[in-house]
């Protein structure tokens, strides 16, 4: 059985106007994450993008990539990435084995990433959802009427402090089941921890100058151009 590789990408945005089309080396930053996708239809997968972009629309058809308008009410900031996978699905005329999720602000993947993420859920049958993960190098807390309270104890030294971990955008992988008639919500999800890897999640400005940043190693602009 067939997995299904999604694209979201929709137009508006906050904090950076027309993100999914901001240029990265002298591509849409959308650009780059169908072209990674692209090396997996070959390997027992489909490709979708869901948008209500027209701009993305145009790149989708000069791809060959199928492209599903997005309607209104899934497509602002409150809406659900569960509902955008419904959506698609009750457009979609088929069954698949994974629902594999590329956010196209998360462009720094690797190329066995999707082979690797599959491999597990193969294997850890308990697990109904997968989500990629990379660890905070920082210590957090809130702040309430402008007192600091830190989540974590002060008396404890930094290296008795539990790590953190935040989602990297790279992938997140669902179990078909869990959108079949209705939307069940994952309520075992395995943990791919990134080792060390650089990676970028794009939501604010300074977001695309880290991302400039990264490009300008080699290793890193390999993982993004890697045609293999």
């Amino acid at each position: 059985m067939k997995n299904l590789i999604i694209i979201p990408a929709r137009k508006g945005s906050k904090r950076i106007k027309d993100k999914n089309l901001v240029k990265i080396l002298n591509q849409p930053l959308i650009s780059w994450t169908i072209n990674y996708a692209k090396k997996f239809i070959k390997k027992n997968c489909d490709l979708i993008v869901t948008s209500d972009c027209m701009k993305i629309k145009k790149i989708c058809y000069k791809q060959k990539i199928l492209f599903l308008k997005r309607p209104k009410k899934i497509s602002s900031d409150n809406a659900s990435m569960h509902e955008v996978i419904f959506h698609v699905l009750n457009n979609l005329d088929q069954k698949y084995r994974y629902i594999i999720l590329l956010q196209p602000t998360s462009p720094l993947r690797k190329l066995n990433l999707i082979p690797k993420s599959i491999n597990i859920l193969d294997k850890k049958k308990k697990f109904d959802s997968l989500i990629h993960l990379a660890r905070c190098k920082s210590f957090t807390g809130e702040v309430i009427n402008n007192h600091w309270k830190p989540d974590y104890n002060l008396k404890n030294i930094s290296q008795n402090i539990k790590s953190k971990f935040s989602p990297t955008g790279n992938i997140f992988m669902y179990r078909y089941h869990l959108y079949e008639k209705k939307i069940r919500f994952p309520k075992k999800t395995y943990s791919l921890v990134s080792k060390n890897d650089k990676w970028i999640d794009i939501d604010y400005p300074e977001d695309l100058i880290i991302l400039d940043s990264y490009l300008k190693d080699k290793k890193n602009r390999k993982i993004l151009i890697d045609k293999e």
